[in-house]
């Protein structure tokens, strides 16, 4: 993209805001990142914990492991700064089809999907640590190999809820 995605301007807002409004129901959100420092202001400014990412460019699941450990919930929305047209609902709609973890049972994720599975965003039961742990030691590095571990919900997609900005012509068409 020639410049992190976090900070991209879609309309009126960037992409980083977008996320973190997204979120604003939540009891503890946290931005987690390689060392940039305006990632860092643009969490303090939001009200959000800055976590640093413990493997930067190492991909989504190491990432989700460093969010897992600094949760202090047990339910944790996974969302990246790359979806314009994400919004609370859409994530109150992820938590709500995931429940509450039930001690003893397989940990859950839950999902959207229209045509396809789209692993991010995605709420999961913070009981997956250790399983997400386990394979990142294992040199697994996506989200989809920790869903195989884990029960997966798949909630029906909204409109706009799972386009992602990943190239210029992506851009380019919001």
């Amino acid at each position: 993209m020639g410049a992190a995605k976090a900070f991209i301007e879609v309309g009126d807002r960037r992409l980083i805001d977008t996320a973190l409004l997204a979120l604003a129901g939540a009891s503890q959100r946290l931005v987690v990142g390689g060392e940039q420092p305006l990632l860092r202001l643009a969490a303090e400014t939001a009200g959000a914990r800055y976590v640093h990412d413990r493997w930067p460019g190492e991909g989504p699941l190491g990432a989700i492991v460093t969010a897992l450990e600094a949760a202090a919930c047990s339910t944790m929305v996974i969302l990246p700064c790359d979806l314009p047209g994400i919004r609370p609902d859409d994530v109150a709609s992820l938590v709500n089809a995931l429940g509450e973890p039930v001690v003893g049972t397989v940990p859950a994720a839950a999902v959207f999907a229209d045509h396809r599975r789209h692993f991010l965003p995605l709420a999961l039961h913070t009981e997956l640590l250790a399983t997400a742990e386990d394979l990142f030691a294992s040199g697994k590095r996506s989200v989809a190999s920790l869903l195989d571990e884990a029960k997966v919900v798949d909630v029906v997609a909204p409109p706009g809820a799972v386009y992602d900005i990943d190239t210029p012509e992506d851009l380019a068409s919001t």
